[in-house]
């Protein structure tokens, strides 16, 4: 299945380095797109405990398990994170994110939020735009409990798109969640995305493909208490042509929480 894929430009060094570091620690999905987003650029970044530091991450004053079912809690921080007072709002901001993704950067990139109506058709026009940029990082805000099954098999999937059905299995995971979206691949019956996620066990070691419909209810996070989103890290220069692809989409350029 991923062999059809479309990759975003950079998309490849992106796969490569979220795959070295993986699982993320407890708590740090932020914190580890943001560090696998720099390192993809060639910019430093010591570790997820560095990048949890400029991004503000909070970890969980409790021990429930948030990662994945079948997965290994990892708990070998380097450094004395601080702990939120109410599990609510442990984890990291979007704007956490982005603020470190520029500061860690020296501004060689800078962020460009979007939300809105997170519809399919705005969500596809945004994602065929992504091939226009030099470089992007795209960082998705989602509720994984939206998605398909990550061990969706190929055969379905491609059934999907051959012919527009959607696989039935869903996800056995939910959480609000950090990721990176890294390409897609379009047929007959509708588009799929590659997504990067922060575990192993998730997909093909951490690369598991949704279908458009699906990611686009995981951004909305219509049951949770705040929407999701996407951050664009882009090239300093190429700011306002991610801005007015999100613009061009129907979305706003803005965080949403």
């Amino acid at each position: 299945m991923l062999d059809g894929i479309r990759w975003f430009p950079g998309a490849r060094e992106i796969t490569a380095q979220a795959r070295a570091e993986m699982p993320q620690k407890n708590g740090l999905c932020g914190a580890f797109v943001a560090m696998v987003s720099l390192r993809a650029k060639g910019i430093p970044v010591r570790d997820q405990d560095e990048a949890a530091v400029a991004v503000g991450s909070l970890l969980s004053p409790g021990h429930e398990p948030t990662w994945p079912p079948g997965e290994k809690s990892r708990e070998d921080y380097r450094l004395a994170l601080p702990h939120a007072s109410d599990p609510a709002a442990s984890g990291s901001t979007p704007g956490g994110v982005a603020g470190a993704i520029e500061t860690l950067s020296d501004g060689r990139l800078r962020v460009v939020p979007a939300s809105g109506d997170w519809g399919s058709g705005s969500l596809a026009a945004l994602l065929s735009g992504l091939s226009q940029l030099n470089w992007v990082a795209a960082v998705a805000n989602v509720d994984t409990g939206e998605f398909g099954a990550h061990d969706t098999p190929d055969r379905a999937l491609l059934d999907y798109l051959e012919g527009g059905l959607p696989p039935m299995w869903s996800s056995r995971w939910h959480v609000g969640h950090f990721l990176l979206l890294t390409g897609t691949r379009t047929g007959p019956g509708g588009t799929a995305v590659s997504i990067v996620d922060t575990y192993p066990s998730l997909g093909e070691h951490g690369v598991h493909v949704q279908v458009l419909d699906r990611l686009a209810a995981a951004l909305r996070r219509d049951t949770m208490a705040s929407p999701g989103g996407l951050l664009l890290a882009v090239e300093a220069g190429e700011r306002q042509a991610a801005e007015e692809l999100v613009t061009s989409a129907g979305l706003i350029p803005r965080l949403w929480a």
